[in-house]
């Protein structure tokens, strides 16, 4: 349909609308990025070069004051000569240089020192740069998911900082050094002159420091230097640095541990030397070369990243001999040295040529490689957080959907400005939808749109860990929802409940998005975000309606049809056994210690069911406990159908799964018979048939072949049980309504009777096959089908004689 968006399966699938969109903001970024460092670096450069040799020429007139002149030592003889004095000292040798002296050397070399290493650093920031855009070889994808680890490392790593504030710092510093130095200069020879420049010197650093104060009073403030920057900086490297001594500490007791359990096992082998023995029980030994007592056995190797016990490997064990060995096979330490280098060398490659394994783990201490799924998010969050494009930020909302991963949408979950940025895409469609929406149909473009975003919104805020981190990604602040509940203040209690209800307000209009011009199938991930809409709203909004009120008729309609995974069935399944323990009709009503825990509770139990990729014993005992409730029957007919759908998809010929399959839906004739009692004894009955049509429709769709191989036929065994089972159930129910025939509803039974008898297999071979449980089934189903077949005639006798 037009108005539905086409959400991809998988991320990227999308016929290349993302990468498209990505690739164009991505390189944007980065060529404007490392254009401006290079302009940053170019400017460095060249005022460096330009500073140093002012600074030089200065250095090399200051230089005179901390040696000797040449000229004071020659004055000094021609006037020892003229005297004729017998004993003379020269001036060179008993010269001392003055700590003025040496003090304007020191800041003329340190002023020097500091821009010529500005200078080195601005060279190696230009190869970084270099780097940083350097294309490896590989495919399109490749390229882009290695320069978008390379982008990533660049913010970790600080590169801008450092090129646009830390090297900047240096050239000042060396300026007000050389300042310094200068002003001490002058003082040599005029101290009046040095005050002279000394005042603007004073005057420019505290200029400087007062910018400084006004960047961090006003966050806005247009004069920021590097030295506010460092400032605003210094508590995120704080951070930075105490992550890094963490990680470093992790790893060295990660290293610590598996040394431990390595040394521990070579000690137990020292001790137990013949740990190790063959199937039967016995060792087999045998002398090896030298005189060697070789046992040999069958150990069981562990794996020991995971603990998991791998395949049994021979190994043999070389032990001592009693026999005295001769001089010439003695090795000496030099040998056995270069033995175990050998050995270690020939582990270490391997571990090269497998980087999985346990050796390369434990002397790798550099940080893990970002997976290709992280960046996958990385990609989605940088479009949303920087993009104005509308088609970009649809094409990212569309891809956010298909991350399944909770842990990768907790990263999005974190980050606020993309929580924010997905909010206000949404707000700003809805807003246009609302403005543009006529009473006879929503422009299609817009709805689409509009559903994309609030799809991919509701997928992320569902993602939440808790029902106050939700009301956070709403927009709302959770600030007056304590933790301890029993503590609330009654204006606390008031203003909680005023939030919770903006909260299903919200999920409602989401919910009523979806719900409009709604017909057809839709797309799984629409399917599953909006059950898991509708089943916080039924669970948090305080009027206890029915399932099926909350549902409505447009909506199961379009469900039947619809795509649904596990994640979908379990949600059904919850909404179903979900009971709203609190009234609050008129929306009044203060959220004290049960309400809020309700929500709280609700909220975690949607949210598990809504990360639901395989079936679980809860998710058996959820639909069995909606099929034995006899409650939100048309509901639990879609539930009946998608269950049996989906169970016998997956069935393989595992065992679990069947099992879980047969807990399931063994209860299914409990719903059926309530739905024929509906229909048979209700005022709107007639509105159930189509339920009843489903669930009868479904089980003859997904009963398996009747024919084939052996292996196949008994593998469906068990769908084809309890399909008779069902049945048998359904026709002693009818059975059971004395005096209450209805010959229209019982000629509908019959004909699905014959129609699940005549799919059965007739075969006595095949029969056999199937199994001892099918046989008795079908023997049951058989006897009471004749039965069932003259219940018209009976029921009418009785009925006359009466």
């Amino acid at each position: 349909m037009a108005h539905i968006p086409d959400f991809p399966p998988e991320f990227g699938e999308d016929k290349g609308k993302f990468f498209e969109h990505y690739d164009k903001i991505q390189d944007e970024l980065d060529e404007e990025m490392v254009k401006r460092l290079k302009e940053n670096l170019d400017g460095i450069l060249v005022f460096a070069g330009l500073f140093a040799g002012v600074n030089s020429a200065f250095l090399a007139n200051t230089l005179n004051l901390v040696q000797p002149n040449p000229l004071d030592d020659i004055s000094s003889l021609l006037q020892q000569l003229v005297q004729g004095l017998q004993s003379f000292s020269l001036p060179s040798i008993t010269f001392t240089p003055s700590l003025r002296a040496l003090v304007i050397n020191g800041l003329f070399g340190l002023s020097l020192s500091s821009a010529l290493f500005a200078s080195f650093f601005a060279v190696l920031g230009k190869q970084w740069l270099m780097f940083y855009r350097n294309r490896d070889g590989g495919g399109v994808d490749q390229q882009r998911w290695e320069q978008l680890r390379r982008s990533l490392g660049a913010e970790r790593w600080g590169l801008v900082p450092v090129l646009e504030v830390v090297l900047p710092m240096f050239i000042q510093t060396a300026l007000v050094i050389f300042t310094l130095g200068f002003v001490l200069y002058l003082r040599t020879m005029s101290e009046a002159l040095s005050n002279f420049v000394l005042v603007p010197l004073v005057v420019t650093v505290f200029l400087s420091f007062l910018t400084v104060g006004f960047s961090l009073w006003d966050y806005s403030c247009p004069f920021r230097t590097p030295l506010s920057e460092i400032v605003f900086r210094v508590p995120s490297l704080a951070s930075v640095i105490g992550r890094v001594i963490r990680q470093a500490k992790l790893q060295l007791f990660r290293i610590l541990k598996k040394l431990r359990k390595r040394m521990k096992r070579l000690q137990e082998r020292k001790r137990d030397p013949r740990a190790s023995s063959n199937e039967d029980g016995s060792t087999g030994d045998s002398t090896g070369e030298g005189g060697e007592v070789v046992k040999s056995g069958v150990y069981c190797l562990y794996d020991e990243e995971k603990g998991n016990p791998a395949i049994g490997v021979e190994v043999r064990s070389v032990q001592a001999s009693p026999v005295p060995q001769d001089a010439g096979h003695h090795r000496s330490g030099r040998e056995r040295w270069r033995s175990v280098m050998h050995a270690v060398m020939r582990k270490r490659r391997r571990a090269m040529m497998n980087p999985e394994s346990g050796f390369w783990r434990l002397i790798r201490l550099g940080r893990e490689v970002e997976e290709e799924e992280v960046l996958h998010v990385v990609a989605i969050m940088r479009v949303i957080r920087i993009s104005e494009d509308p088609k970009a930020l649809y094409h990212a909302a569309l891809n956010l959907r298909s991350i399944t991963d909770p842990k990768l949408l907790a990263l999005v979950c974190d980050d606020e400005l993309t929580t924010r940025g997905l909010r206000e895409c949404y707000s700003e469609a809805l807003e246009d939808l609302d403005k543009k929406h006529t009473s006879a149909k929503s422009p299609e473009s817009l709805l689409r749109k509009t559903l994309g975003f609030g799809t991919a919104f509701f997928h992320v805020a569902i993602s939440a860990e808790s029902f106050d981190d939700f009301i956070d990604i709403l927009g709302m602040k959770s600030a007056f929802l304590p933790l301890i509940t029993s503590e609330m203040s009654p204006e606390a209690a008031q203003i909680a409940g005023d939030i919770c209800r903006r909260a299903q307000t919200f999920v409602r209009g989401f919910m009523n998005l979806q719900l409009r011009q709604i017909g057809g199938a839709q797309p799984g991930a629409l399917t599953t975000t909006t059950l898991a809409a509708n089943a916080l709203w039924f669970a948090i909004n305080g009027i206890p309606h029915s399932q099926d009120i909350v549902f409505g008729d447009r909506f199961r309609g379009a469900l039947a049809y619809s795509e649904i995974s596990w994640a979908g069935l379990g949600l059904l399944a919850s909404v179903s056994n979900l009971i709203c323990r609190f009234h609050d009709a008129r929306k009044r009503k203060p959220y004290g210690l049960l309400e809020l825990e309700w929500c709280r509770f609700a909220f975690l139990r949607v949210r598990e069911a809504y990360y639901l990729s395989k079936p679980t014993p809860e998710l058996a005992d959820a639909i069995r406990d909606s099929f034995n409730s006899r409650r939100n029957l048309e509901s639990n007919a879609i539930l009946f159908k998608f269950t049996w759908r989906l169970f016998t998809r997956e069935d393989d010929g595992d065992k679990k799964l069947i099992e879980l399959a047969e807990h399931a839906l063994s209860a299914g004739q409990h719903l059926i018979c309530a739905i024929e009692g509906s229909i048979r004894f209700s005022k709107d009955g007639k509105k159930y048939a189509t339920a009843r049509e489903m669930c009868f429709k479904a089980m003859m769709e997904n009963m398996g072949p009747r024919g084939g191989e052996m292996k196949a036929l008994k593998g469906v065994a068990w769908r084809q049980r309890l399909m008779l089972t069902t049945a048998t159930d359904y026709m002693r129910y009818i059975m059971g309504l004395e005096g209450r025939v209805n010959e229209e509803q019982n000629a509908y039974a019959k004909g699905v009777m014959e129609q699940i008898r005549g799919a059965q297999i007739q075969s006595l071979r095949t029969l056999l096959a199937m199994g001892k449980e099918y046989a008795d089934a079908k023997r049951e189903f058989e006897e009471t089908f004749s039965k069932f077949s003259l219940y018209d005639v009976a029921e009418s006798v009785i009925s006359g004689d009466r």
